[in-house]
């Protein structure tokens, strides 16, 4: 009888227990895994919030020698600047309008930057602009990733929170090359996306023909082995891109070109090698896509061959200083360039698309850029594995991806950070 009992008991612990246990845990699960998520948030916002922070630091020592209280206050305003898209429910002129809207931005930008140190010379206010926007960039992710903590606090939507836990990593190295590419900028030191121009500039031996094409974009007529080329890239040694599209547009105009050759970093996919450079076709360019489509109507209108070349990297590897293999690929590039002009008939137009931060417009201007590099290539880390592929599948996704430009107000940051 007593082993009846005992054996009763034994079957009702292992059968109603753990039916107990499961149900007490599916009720504390979510709540757990909630927390779970907001401490991690709560971490990762305290290090991008220091990367930010930094940022300020380094633009407003490069724009003052001695930052006042009142530089820093006027910060927090245009640190919260708001870009509204064009309307896109008519598509008609949306590339004008969409352009219209940028060159505000960059104009409201630059004259912020200015007001901050009316003295600047052109190439410092250039180098300082686009470290503001780095500023800009590190807070705009801090927001977002603020955003979406606060929401997850209040809603306990651990689907949400799953989601996150898991883009965490990409907002951390976002904000991280954001930081980096302050410090590049206020240093004159080239970034990864700056070895388009960098291939350019080694296309011109002769920098007295150098011309202004653009707003912030040059151009120079060169030969090479009885064969003529035009190089149009952005106007350095400041950080800047400019209108690629209406240069391109002049220069087919004022001379019988052949075809268009364009270069630009290009993002790697996990496995590939950093560096390596990639043949094609159409217009290798990133961007909102406004000079992009000025330079595809160009050639249409031409019937011009359009031949491109991508140097590859990851995303973070862009907003960067130079990593060593990109700029181990700059021969290479220029060779392969050289080669394609010799064997054509014609002119060719050479464009060397990319932020131009510390490459000049000559051949000479890049000899003493690999000295400026050296002490970053030392801190440089083994290539690991970049989240920034991640990014469409995660909340806001697509206001980092998608060639860094896409079409909300958020989204519109990055056109922002890159112009």
């Amino acid at each position: 009888m007593i082993g009846g009992l005992i054996g009763g008991d034994v079957g009702f612990v292992q059968t109603v227990l753990p039916i107990i246990f499961i149900m007490i845990l599916m009720l504390l699960m979510p709540r757990l895994m909630a927390y779970q998520v907001i401490y991690r948030m709560k971490s990762a916002l305290e290090d991008i919030k220091k990367s930010s922070l930094e940022a300020e630091s380094m633009f407003l020592n490069s724009v003052s020698e001695a930052p006042t209280p009142e530089m820093k206050e006027s910060l927090e305003p245009m640190k919260n600047f708001v870009v509204s898209p064009p309307a896109s429910m008519d598509p008609a002129g949306l590339f004008q309008k969409l352009e219209r809207v940028l060159d505000t931005s960059e104009e409201k930008m630059k004259g912020f930057v200015k007001s901050l140190n009316p003295d600047m010379s052109d190439e410092e206010l250039a180098d300082n602009s686009m470290a503001f926007k780095g500023v800009y960039g590190t807070h705009q992710i801090f927001v977002v990733l603020r955003h979406f903590k606060k929401l997850i606090e209040e809603t306990r939507n651990f689907q949400l929170g799953g989601m996150m836990q898991m883009v965490l990593p990409v907002y951390k190295e976002l904000a991280e090359s954001q930081k980096d590419a302050t410090k590049a900028f206020v240093n004159q030191v080239p970034i990864g996306d700056t070895i388009g121009p960098i291939v350019a500039a080694m296309l011109i031996n002769d920098k007295e023909s150098v011309e202004e094409a653009a707003e912030d974009i040059i151009v120079a007529e060169q030969s090479i082995d009885d064969s003529e080329y035009l190089v149009v890239k952005s106007n350095g040694p400041g950080a800047r891109l400019g209108k690629y599209g209406d240069a391109v547009e002049k220069v087919v105009e004022d001379h019988d070109i052949e075809k268009i050759i364009t270069v630009d970093a290009g993002m790697r996919y996990e496995g590939e090698e950093t560096g390596t450079i990639v043949d094609g076709s159409g217009v290798m360019m990133g961007g909102p896509g406004v000079e992009k489509a000025k330079i595809e109507e160009v050639a249409t209108k031409y019937e011009l061959p359009l031949d491109g070349y991508i140097i590859k990297q990851s995303g973070p590897e862009a907003s960067k200083p130079m990593h060593k293999k990109i700029w181990d690929s700059r021969k290479k590039a220029a060779g392969i360039i050289k080669d394609e002009i010799r064997n054509s008939d014609g002119k060719v137009l050479v464009i060397g698309v990319g932020n131009t931060c510390g490459a000049g417009n000559s051949k000479e201007s890049i000899d003493g850029l690999e000295a400026k590099l050296i002490p970053y290539w030392k801190e440089q880390e083994e290539e690991t594995a970049s989240y920034f592929g991640l990014m469409k599948a995660f909340p806001m996704g697509n206001s980092f991806s998608n060639s860094q430009k896409d079409g909300t107000t958020f989204d519109l940051f990055q056109s922002i950070v890159r112009r």
